[in-house]
């Protein structure tokens, strides 16, 4: 075979398996995944959110006990109520109202875990931020806090803990802010690399917030950027 073929069968070997292997590079899932990528809020009263434990009273809460800020032309109001068990489970409920009003008149209640907050311990935001105004342009965001898994199986002492910011998306909606979750969890990964007592499993929490960050693994795609 003439020295010429052999050459251009090599170079076409060489570009299909580079294409084969570019075509399977797609990140692998992030370990953090948010139960909701949208809050919808009801017209009037309050409801669970779908997938939440759908008993107990929900927006029943007495006026001085609500954390109030503002949201443009409204308030958005926050009562989180935890945590407790050994999964450091907290209810949290979500409201709006108009500034007249005393307390929020509609929203939703939802359940969440910071169990990871184990792992951590030590961190600037202790005790945790539910409501805050984050980018500093005078509306405020929610902060859902939640765990994930280090590992499959993984006991409770093996997660991690993230911060999914929702910004208001309208009066009867608020939706993941991306770029402000990743800045959460740029920072929570930050403390887990900062501490006296390193351990492995405080670096597999900063690994995998690291990732998320970098964009370097993928959420799932409903509602993803």
């Amino acid at each position: 075979m003439p020295l010429r073929s052999v050459s251009l069968i090599m170079i076409l070997t060489g570009l299909w398996m580079i294409l084969a292997v570019g075509g399977d590079s797609s990140p692998l899932p992030c370990l953090m995944r948010p139960d909701h990528f949208q809050i919808s809020l009801p017209r009037k009263g309050f409801t669970w959110l779908d997938g939440d434990e759908l008993s107990g009273g929900c927006g029943n809460v007495p006026a001085e006990k609500w954390i109030r800020k503002s949201s443009g032309s409204f308030d958005l109001f926050v009562y989180a109520n935890g945590p407790s068990g050994s999964g450091r489970y907290w209810k949290v409920m979500i409201g709006v109202a108009r500034r007249q009003h005393s307390k929020p008149i509609r929203g939703v209640c939802l359940r969440t875990s910071t169990v990871g907050w184990r792992t951590l311990q030590r961190y600037k935001r202790a005790p945790l931020a539910w409501l805050d105004d984050l980018d500093k342009d005078g509306k405020a965001e929610f902060i859902l806090w939640s765990s994930f898994p280090l590992r499959e199986d993984a006991s409770l002492a093996e997660h991690g803990l993230m911060a999914w910011v929702y910004r208001v998306d309208s009066e009867n909606s608020l939706a993941i802010d991306w770029e402000l979750s990743r800045k959460m969890a740029r920072e929570i990964a930050k403390a887990y690399r900062t501490t006296s007592y390193p351990g492995p499993l405080r670096a597999e929490a900063a690994a995998a917030l690291e990732r998320f960050v970098d964009e370097r693994c993928s959420v799932p795609s409903k509602g993803a950027p």
